[in-house]
């Protein structure tokens, strides 16, 4: 479904033949020929060419052979109903959409098309020169429009949403990367993409999104290996309602009930260790042979040790790598042992 905004414009950039399309989520194999073969319908496109190429910002620019036949295809794709695309027309260096306040500057990742019609007509993006026996590019370059650029999501700083790339798992869910990152932080929500392998984890404040920055890079569980970068606030909103990229297991609002901190309360935040810190047992549950019994199915328990006291039941279990420690607190924390439903977190303490 694709979804296009329709902004009040002078009739002389109604005229223009080419677009613009931002792509939100869109699926790894598109490439130039799909819109070629997609658009070519209602007229003759002359040159098709992908400008960015990240989650959130995927950016094609497309020119048409005529104006009316731009504008055949924007009636097209404004008649779909989905927030995937948006068209706008591209003018004289300056991109026209509901947002026309924001500014561009796009890289060439030479993927491009052009139709094998000879056409001479030169913009301020493409350069291009065309062989002369058989009419083909040998070389297209494209030129920074002279606009402030738009941040990528690795370029945002200390947002409090971040972007988690590599997510794998046949086993993941939302509540389960709740179960590991809210470790770091109380969390506000959680969106997984399984399609393109993210998720969105969006923390109450920026030291906590800032934390799992600088600790989490590069960890390994179930069959991901992670990699972290900020993105901006409204990520998440923008793919709420396209049930077609995710199922409601894959969303997960955070509350008050199942936040790890006390608001009230200076946070202590500890990075991901093999050692996990076992609590709210019951008396019979907190054992070692138990703990050694319980954690196994998992992984190879390398030590337990038990912290009973008068009123509070808990232990230490270590797990022999990080990855099986990870993927312990993302099955296991909240179920219940023996009827009682266990906390498990990261702990600094030594066994």
């Amino acid at each position: 479904m694709i979804s296009c905004s329709s902004p009040i414009l002078p009739k002389t950039w109604n005229n223009s033949n080419q677009l613009m399309l931002s792509l939100i989520a869109p699926p790894e194999n598109l490439s130039p020929e799909y819109f070629s073969s997609l658009l070519n319908q209602y007229g003759p496109v002359q040159q098709v060419k992908i400008l960015n190429k990240s989650l959130m910002d995927f950016k094609v620019f497309v020119e048409m052979g005529n104006s009316e036949a731009a504008k055949l295809a924007k009636q097209f794709l404004d008649q779909l109903s989905s927030n995937f695309v948006k068209c706008s027309y591209y003018h004289e260096d300056k991109l026209i959409s509901s947002e026309s306040s924001k500014n561009y500057s796009f890289d060439s990742l030479g993927d491009s098309t052009i139709s094998p019609q000879k056409y001479q007509h030169q913009t301020s993006l493409i350069e291009r020169d065309l062989k002369k026996d058989n009419q083909q590019p040998t070389c297209m370059k494209t030129l920074s429009i002279n606009q402030k650029p738009t941040k990528s999501p690795q370029q945002l700083q200390s947002t409090k949403t971040l972007c988690i790339s590599g997510i794998k798992g046949k086993q993941l869910d939302a509540k389960k990367l709740y179960n590991i990152f809210s470790n770091f932080g109380n969390i506000d929500k959680i969106l997984l993409i399984k399609i393109k392998n993210f998720a969105f984890v969006k923390y109450l404040k920026n030291d906590n999104a800032m934390f799992v920055f600088q600790n989490c890079q590069k960890l390994e569980f179930f069959d991901s290996m992670i990699s972290i970068s900020f993105t901006s606030e409204d990520s998440i909103d923008k793919l709420i309602g396209l049930d077609t990229l995710y199922q409601e297991s894959d969303y997960y609002i955070g509350s008050e009930e199942s936040d790890r901190f006390n608001c009230n309360n200076k946070m202590i935040l500890l990075p991901p260790s093999q050692i996990l810190h076992i609590s709210n047992l019951k008396k019979v549950s907190s054992n070692a042979e138990t703990m050694w019994d319980v954690f196994s199915e998992f992984g190879v328990v390398q030590a337990v040790k038990v912290l009973n006291t008068q009123f509070k039941f808990m232990c230490l279990v270590k797990m022999e790598t990080l990855k099986q420690a990870l993927e312990v607190i993302a099955l296991m924390h909240d179920q219940e042992i023996d009827e009682r439903n266990v906390q498990i977190s990261f702990t600094k303490t030594k066994i």
